[in-house]
């Protein structure tokens, strides 16, 4: 591999960093590496530098020992509860009319948008172009606009509005890693890339991303963006609720929410009850499985009941027929699409990556909590030009050395042989494949590995 991408998600429960190449089929991901960060993190804000940086570190180094060469330039996804929005106004008289509206043009105005005035500890991270007005012509499209002709040109851009420390901090992480940021991509833009199709995008849709600190939310109509905001609570506040009430861990309290959880408590057997065993020497606790479907039923229709609020407030209530989409690493608990359709009262499909994400991609980056990396990637291949992208430099196959860093490298791994398929089209006008209405299912992970034993056997009747 010459060329590739580096991208870093700061999460709420975790450091992601992901590696993938432009190939003839589409973004193929060779390295996708997880390390775990908890309470360094919240709601998308980093919190403890240090903590995140060495997880970031760690990351990093699993990845190069995975792809084979130094990692140093990379592209940031960017978001968290801090994030706002607001529509403006940039108007313009042309002083040759009679001359083609060109990209050049465009980006004049666009960049005449990023100097928005804002609040004094606030940054602009993107400006979105809504569509334009041109002399009497009204609502022309952004990308019907280029080649027309006019004496006046009246811009509409939806800013989106981050606190400058927040990105700074992030920042401050990758520098601190000996990373260098080439690029951002908002987190809601990339899970929308990977996660909806064209006619979802075209006819207007919703998508939420469920994580574990936020829920991301994007409207998407005639393939534009036309909000995104962020819902300062998601999976963790649900793991929260449960841990107080059962009185268990945190850990035990995730496991239960992922295993025996569901959104819906209508229908759930009153009489049977989760019995957990206790370890080193604590007694058993018991949990109602009727009382934990009402704890998840009462904050996941808050975290909908919050989205839809958001999106009638935008005024796109009745502006997408073609309804909800789901993502995000929280989809997975039972019946999460029968709430949200009893809420919403619209259509709801549960995605993960797709779009133009090669099927010989690592896979891991096709579960639902990967969505908005593995879409950050193929928003980066489309918005950095080509003559940015990195060129690798291969580790050394010498024997134990050091890379530019000074760090400790590991011999090169191989690259498996490409395999090539390939995707119909999607969000933004890549590939994407059909999508299945159910996630794929999780691989095992630690947590489960340890303690789920401890469940095996123990749903039992109350006397």
């Amino acid at each position: 591999m010459n060329n590739f991408l580096t991208v870093v998600e700061l999460c709420t429960t975790k450091v992601a960093v992901a590696v993938g190449e432009k190939t003839d089929f589409g973004v193929k991901i060779t390295a996708h590496c997880t390390v775990p960060v908890r309470k360094m993190i919240r709601h998308g804000e980093v919190e403890n530098t240090k903590k995140v940086v060495e997880a970031l570190r760690t990351a990093v180094a699993k990845a190069e020992s995975e792809v084979g060469y130094v990692i140093h330039d990379v592209v940031l996804c960017l978001w968290g509860q801090t994030i706002r929005t607001c529509q403006i106004k940039v108007s313009r008289d042309r002083k040759r009319p009679d001359d083609f509206i060109g990209s050049q043009e465009l980006k004049v105005l666009s960049d005449e948008a990023l100097k928005y005035k804002v609040g004094s500890d606030e940054k602009i991270l993107k400006a979105i172009p809504q569509g334009y007005d041109i002399d009497a012509r009204i609502g022309i499209s952004p990308n019907e606009v280029e080649g027309m002709r006019g004496t006046r040109i009246d811009a509409y851009y939806l800013l989106v509005i981050g606190k400058e420390q927040s990105v700074r901090d992030k920042y401050e992480v990758l520098r601190e890693a000996n990373l260098n940021v080439i690029h951002t991509v908002l987190s809601p833009i990339g899970s929308a890339a990977a996660a909806l199709n064209d006619n979802e995008s075209e006819n207007g849709v919703a998508l939420l991303d469920i994580g574990a600190g936020t829920t991301d939310l994007i409207i998407v109509r005639d393939s534009i963006i036309r909000e995104c905001a962020c819902i300062p609570f998601a999976g963790q506040t649900v793991t929260d609720d449960i841990k107080s009430v059962g009185c268990i861990t945190s850990e035990m309290a995730e496991l239960v929410k992922t295993k025996f959880g569901t959104c819906v408590a209508d229908g759930v057997n009153d009489t049977k009850k989760l019995v957990i065993q206790g370890t080193g020497g604590s007694a058993s606790t018991d949990v109602p499985l009727l009382l934990l479907a009402q704890v998840i039923e009462a904050r996941m229709s808050e975290i909908f009941e919050a989205a839809r609020y958001i999106i009638e407030q935008a005024g796109y209530g009745d502006k997408i027929p073609a309804g909800i989409v789901l993502t995000g690493g929280t989809c997975y608990m039972e019946n999460i699409r029968e709430l949200a359709k009893a809420i919403f009262e619209k259509n709801v499909r549960l995605a993960n990556a797709g779009g133009s994400i090669t099927d010989s991609s690592e896979e891991s980056c096709f579960d639902t909590y990967a969505t908005s990396i593995a879409g950050a990637m193929m928003v980066a291949f489309d918005e950095i030009d080509s003559s940015r992208i990195a060129r690798s430099i291969p580790l050394p196959d010498d024997g134990p050395a050091t890379d530019i860093f000074g760090d400790e490298i590991k011999e090169e791994k191989p690259e498996p042989a490409p395999q090539p398929k390939q995707r119909g089209r999607s969000f933004f006008g890549r590939n994407n494949g059909p999508k299945t209405d159910k996630p794929k299912e999780k691989s095992g992970n630690a947590i489960q590995d340890v303690l789920g034993s401890l469940f095996d056997g123990q749903l039992n009747n109350n006397a």
